[in-house]
């Protein structure tokens, strides 16, 4: 039996009168609820438990390791359907794996999800989705997890995190360290399109170069410190632009 049709009979038995509308909300409320009913039936018991284990074999040269964050961070996870609160989570953008670290386990111990039960998560206040197919126009957007920042319902920004692999042979064996290099895309009104520098940009909103040109000179810090946080940004930028325009 499927983790969800389980909390609406354990809901129920306990006189808690909840629609499934409530149940899928995502208040406050409902989280305290979902994580009462995790803590009450065993969280070793849930499905998400369910994977191979975690190995990261490569000794690193330094700290540039293969993570998003090279440790477990509190997130919320999709799981087979289910919404999961207060997981321990940690991103492999190497392998583009997604691993979590069991209730009670130590942080050594993690366990690889499996993909394809996993539709969405957010850790370190980003949010990722799961492309399911590739694109036929694009052949770099290719599935995987990606996040995703909606600018509007019609313009949708993502990020495809990703390291690229260097090793250093040495007496003592082979040392690694994993140096990133994202992609970045648009859905603009249903269409992908890969954004590989401010001439794409441009050419998606040629209405805007002025604009588009203008925070490229004011944000160069941020776009040498950030690159991320400098496309979301503008992202954002041409958004707001564009609807100054149409008014």
């Amino acid at each position: 039996m499927k983790n969800y049709q389980k909390k609406i009979i354990f809901l129920i038995l306990f006189g808690l009168f909840l629609n499934i509308s409530a149940i899928q909300s995502q208040t406050s409320n409902d989280i305290n609820i979902y994580n009462w009913f995790d803590k009450t039936v065993g969280k070793n018991n849930l499905d998400i438990n369910n994977g191979v284990p975690h190995t990261n074999p490569f000794r690193l040269v330094d700290d540039r390791h293969l993570y998003l964050v090279d440790k477990y961070e509190i997130g919320k996870i999709t799981y087979d359907g289910q919404d999961y609160y207060d997981v321990k989570l940690k991103y492999d953008i190497f392998r583009d794996v997604l691993v979590l670290n069991p209730y009670g386990e130590s942080e050594n111990t993690g366990i690889n999800l499996n993909k394809s039960k996993v539709e969405s998560f957010s850790i370190e206040n980003k949010n990722f989705i799961k492309i399911d197919k590739k694109s036929e126009t694009v052949p770099e957007f290719l599935p995987g997890y990606y996040e995703e920042s909606e600018i509007t319902p019609d313009f949708i920004f993502y990020i495809k995190h990703h390291k690229d692999q260097q090793k250093i042979a040495a007496e003592t064996g082979v040392f690694y360290f994993f140096k990133e290099n994202n992609s970045f895309f648009v859905n603009l009104k249903n269409t992908i399109y890969p954004i590989k520098g401010k001439n794409d940009v441009i050419k998606l909103f040629p209405e805007q170069k002025k604009q588009i040109n203008g925070f490229y000179l004011m944000n160069r810090e941020l776009k040498k410190s950030d690159l991320n946080q400098f496309m979301k940004n503008l992202m954002k930028y041409i958004s707001n632009s564009l609807s100054i325009q149409t008014k």
